[in-house]
């Protein structure tokens, strides 16, 4: 069990290297600490019918972090029958976040054909069924969405993570374009393409790509981490350690490059 920590311990990650989340977070964290909520205020909002009250514990336990306690609150909310669809895809997305795609898999599979939520649903199963390593499934959904969407920055993003985990780098790319043509700074189009660019050996568009980003105030543990794997693929050991050493502990970062430079010896 974790203890206390005056600081956030840096965390372990694990690196496929391109999916809807590229990085997989995992270890400790001190977000929860801080979450004003329990178990206990949760039943009682229940029991008193205040799924409002609720909700909003879900969304702040989810917004700190704590995504097995979000999960408990949100499947609660569902039990009671009072659920829209709209919270039943707010409990996949958070399940999708803790890594239990199966489960998401079944709650979007809840929300039906004609639901104003079902473009949300359909975004869901594609991530989902990407995080399961069936890029061949998450396809399937990402198109049904297009038809639906078929400017959605959300859809076109998501459907390039499911063509480049399909090593349809040349389509996934031009996926991210599109958004990008609309919207020239949409985070998540960016660093996608970045390491779908990485990954066709476009080395230099992808670090002028990802480079504004890392150096953002904003940005994230997520956006380093690719970096680092852009650079692995460069075979540029130092900078991927540098910049990997952020966020990561040495023996981590240790595995990774080797991970990555195995990777390059695979590749042609």
């Amino acid at each position: 069990m974790c203890g206390p920590k005056m600081q956030p311990p840096k965390r372990a990650l694990g690196w496929p290297v391109l999916v809807a989340s590229v990085i997989l977070l995992s270890g400790c964290s001190d977000k929860s600490a801080s979450i004003p909520t329990s178990a206990s205020d949760n039943r009682a909002a229940l029991s008193t019918g205040d799924s409002g009250a609720a909700l909003r514990m879900a969304r702040t336990t989810r917004s700190a972090g704590d995504l097995n306690t979000a999960v408990l609150i949100y499947r609660n909310i569902v039990a009671t029958g009072v659920a829209t669809d709209g919270i039943k895809i707010e409990l996949g997305d958070t399940l999708v976040e803790a890594g239990s795609p199966d489960d998401a898999i079944d709650i979007y599979s809840q929300v039906g054909a004609k639901s104003s939520a079902r473009l949300d649903s359909l975004l869901g199963l594609t991530r989902a069924y990407v995080d399961l390593g069936d890029p061949t499934k998450a396809l399937e959904y990402a198109d049904e969405a297009k038809l639906a969407a078929p400017q959605d920055p959300r859809v076109l993003v998501d459907r390039g993570v499911a063509l480049d985990s399909l090593k349809r780098h040349g389509e996934a790319q031009e996926c991210y374009r599109s958004v990008l043509s609309i919207a020239p700074r949409h985070v998540s189009a960016r660093n996608n393409l970045a390491l779908s660019l990485a990954l066709t050996g476009q080395f230099d568009e992808a670090v002028a790509m990802i480079t504004p980003l890392v150096r953002s105030s904003s940005a994230t543990p997520q956006v380093r981490e690719n970096m680092a794997v852009i650079y692995g693929l460069m075979g540029d050991a130092d900078h991927a350690a540098a910049v990997s050493r952020m966020d990561l502990d040495d023996g981590t970062t240790k595995k990774n490059l080797a991970f990555l430079a195995a990777v390059r010896e695979t590749k042609p």
